[in-house]
């Protein structure tokens, strides 16, 4: 899988040989992320988690290659994510990388829409749990624990692009993998655990 996510870095490269047709920016947002649990000893959906996400966005024109309107991106975000449970709270810190194939719409010389989709790669940097015992706070590490580093899964994003500049949009991604580690999914009963987030973000383009 590492391998995959070089090759992916790789290509994007490649297809941003003519920097006349790249924009670069910065990139912003607030995650409303929760966890989906399933196993053969029932399901489960934590309570949602607010957490941010912050980066920097790159932006490939595609109008030469396949018609007007076209473009690939690529994201490098540190991305906080997580669940609520009962006593309990996750907090899930990734460097995640989303390349994104999408398509502008212009509705006037100043306004246009957006939208697009792609496949995300994130890597676990940061991952506690975070329990109430006897009225104090006890964290355990997650990551390489009951959560696995790597994540992959699916985005999708809608928005509006002001003055060619300013970007607004709101997304929503999903993974594709059983994020538990192969004990705790043992445990959990023959558990998947996945993670769903519902972002909202801004980023300013150059």
């Amino acid at each position: 899988m590492k391998r995959l996510v070089l090759a992916l870095v790789a290509l994007m490269t490649v297809a941003g040989v003519s920097a006349q047709d790249i924009r670069y920016g910065i990139v912003g947002g607030v995650n409303l992320a929760w966890e989906k649990h399933k196993s053969d000893l029932g399901n489960g959906t934590s309570d949602s988690y607010v957490g941010f996400n912050v980066g920097i966005r790159a932006e490939k024109d595609l109008s030469a290659a396949i018609a007007d309107g076209f473009y690939a991106d690529a994201k490098l975000l540190y991305s906080l994510k997580g669940g609520y449970g009962e006593s309990a709270h996750l907090n899930l810190g990734y460097l995640e990388l989303p390349l994104n194939f999408g398509y502008r719409f212009p509705v006037s010389q100043t306004v246009s829409l957006t939208g697009a989709v792609g496949p995300y790669f994130a890597l676990g940097i940061l991952g506690k749990n975070v329990a109430k015992i006897d009225g104090a706070k006890v964290k355990t590490d997650v990551f390489g624990v009951t959560h696995q580093r790597f994540d992959f899964g699916l985005n999708y994003n809608l928005g509006v692009e002001l003055w060619k500049q300013w970007q607004f949009f709101i997304g929503f991604e999903h993974s594709l993998v059983n994020v538990y580690k192969n004990q705790a999914a043992t445990e959990a009963g023959d558990g998947k655990l996945r993670i769903h987030n519902f972002y909202i973000g801004t980023a300013l383009m150059f």
